[in-house]
């Protein structure tokens, strides 16, 4: 029954996340991008959801699994159109879907995995997903690319936060050395990652980085 209800609120959680952007767009004229934004942070939340009523089990796999082809899908037809740019040049949902789902399988064949995990997956989610929100104001370029520098310096820092807090539930033994190399290893795995690509490098890297520390 607990599995049950695991299921019925993380795709709950996930359809409000879905409907409350879309509303926003349609309705009071937010633009894609913030909207598209807004789901990449949120979603992530649903980590907690589904650990809680799901443990290290195989369940943990399903719900991002059925994200990456309702992603895809999505990305073909614009049908969630708060999820999408209006430029279809990068997969990115559905490389966040994928990540999290490959993280997923993981943490069930290697349940001490389950932290790691978490700090990878929220890091994707805060630390990437905000990222273009602090680097409004100051649009400090680096270089030729898209990057800033604040949106940087703002995964390196939620990086940091996200380790800690993981650290004190989980007693995962990182010092401040190591939470300074999580830092830096999560804002050039960001950094790296163009057109979508940084829902694969930031997430997948980082798990590895973290679980190796």
């Amino acid at each position: 029954m607990k599995i049950l209800i695991g299921y019925i609120l993380t795709y709950l959680y996930l359809a409000i996340v879905l409907i409350f952007t879309t509303i926003l767009n349609k309705k009071f004229n937010y633009k894609e991008e913030t909207t598209r934004k807004l789901i990449h942070i949120l979603v992530g939340f649903s980590w907690f959801i589904m650990v809680y009523f799901f443990k290290t089990s195989y369940h943990l796999i399903i719900p991002p699994l059925t994200f990456i082809f309702i992603n895809y899908i999505s990305y073909k037809t614009n049908l969630i159109k708060s999820m999408e740019r209006k430029k279809h040049n990068t997969k990115g949902t559905i490389y966040y879907a994928l990540s999290f789902t490959i993280l997923a399988l993981i943490t069930y064949l290697m349940p001490k995995f389950l932290p790691y995990y978490g700090i990878a997956v929220l890091t994707m989610a805060l630390g990437d997903g905000l990222a273009p929100f602090l680097g409004y104001k100051l649009k400090l370029e680096i270089g030729n690319t898209k990057k800033t520098y604040s949106g940087s310096l703002g995964v390196f820092v939620i990086s940091i936060l996200i380790s800690i807090f993981f650290n004190m539930y989980f007693n995962l033994g990182y010092t401040f050395f190591k939470y300074f190399l999580i830092g830096l290893s999560s804002t050039i795995l960001e950094f790296i990652g163009f057109k979508g690509y940084d829902n694969l490098t930031l997430p997948l890297g980082l798990a590895l980085i973290t679980y190796l520390l």
